[in-house]
C-alpha cells in the first residue's frame, strides 16, 4: 500500500460523503427539520392602518431553519405561517421542497411593505416532490409563507 496517497484518499472521501449528504438533504431523503420555537402575531395592514388580516407565524432566522422551512409540514391551520428573516434586505429565492400543500409567498422589505406576492402549487408527482420543485424568488428582507389563497381572502 502507498501510504503517501492515503490523505488523498481520505479527502475523496470526505468529500463525496458530503455531496451526497448535501443531495440527500436536499431532495428530502433526510430526516431533517427545524424546530421553530419562537412563535409571533404578524399583522397585515393596508397603507392607511387598516387591518386586513394575522398571522401566527414560526421564526426561521437561521441558516438551517431557512432552507429545511416548511418541507415536510402535512399542512398549515388557516392563519398559521412561517417568517423567514434575513440579515438584509435583497433579492430572495424560495424554493418550496418536499410539500404536500401550495403556499403564498409573501416577499417585504425591512420597513414592512409587501413587496410580491406568489403563490406556489404542491408537486404533481414523487419526482416534482424529491427532485424538481416551485420556486420563486423576490426582493425583501422577510419572507412569510402561508397557506395558498391567504393573501387574496385577506387583500394583501
Amino acid at each position: 500500500m502507498d501510504w503517501a496517497r492515503v490523505p488523498s484518499f481520505v479527502l475523496m472521501g470526505a468529500g463525496a460523503l458530503l455531496v451526497v449528504g448535501f443531495v440527500l438533504a436536499h431532495v428530502g431523503l433526510l430526516p431533517l427539520t427545524a424546530d421553530f420555537g419562537d412563535e409571533r402575531d404578524l399583522r397585515v395592514t393596508d397603507c392607511s392602518g387598516t387591518e386586513k388580516g394575522q398571522l401566527t407565524v414560526g421564526v426561521a432566522d437561521t441558516f438551517a431553519e431557512r432552507y429545511v422551512g416548511l418541507s415536510r409540514t402535512e399542512s398549515l391551520a388557516e392563519g398559521e405561517g412561517l417568517l423567514f428573516v434575513y440579515d438584509e434586505e435583497g433579492s430572495t429565492n424560495i424554493g418550496m421542497r418536499n410539500m404536500d400543500f401550495p403556499l403564498d409567498v409573501v416577499f417585504v422589505s425591512a420597513a414592512g411593505e409587501i413587496t410580491r406576492i406568489e403563490t406556489l402549487d404542491a408537486p404533481d408527482s414523487p419526482v416534482e416532490y424529491y427532485l424538481t420543485y416551485d420556486s420563486t424568488s423576490g426582493p425583501g428582507r422577510f419572507v412569510v409563507e402561508t397557506t395558498a389563497g391567504w393573501a387574496d381572502s385577506h387583500g394583501a
